[in-house]
């Protein structure tokens, strides 16, 4: 496993998002409430850009199905809806990122 660095500490606020390509890796940073999630950039039911997706509280809304997902968990509100890849944030010294397996970017 490897730390990839996402952003800067000094750069997240509430409203933050900003999806980060690492070669196969789509991620989604996205900070609200003072709580910061990294999740996938995509909804698993038809893999819509969730970049610009509602969020009302924890969770954040499938712009074209309207299905939600917890931030925290990535479970979602429908039965016939996979999760969301979740990732814990890392951080270290003034960044925040993820921890990699080599498989998941190649």
């Amino acid at each position: 496993m490897r730390f990839v660095a996402l952003e800067k500490l000094i750069n997240l606020r509430d409203g933050y998002r900003r999806r980060i390509k690492i070669d196969q890796l789509d991620v989604l940073v996205i900070q609200e409430q003072g709580r910061l999630a990294i999740i996938q950039s995509q909804c698993p039911h038809r893999h819509s850009p969730l970049t610009d997706a509602d969020i009302e509280g924890h969770r954040i809304f499938c712009p074209v199905h309207g299905y939600g997902f917890d931030l925290a968990t990535g479970q979602s509100s429908e039965a016939n809806c996979a999760a969301l890849k979740v990732w814990p944030a890392i951080y270290e010294g003034n960044e925040v990122g993820i921890l990699v397996d080599d498989s998941d970017t190649a």
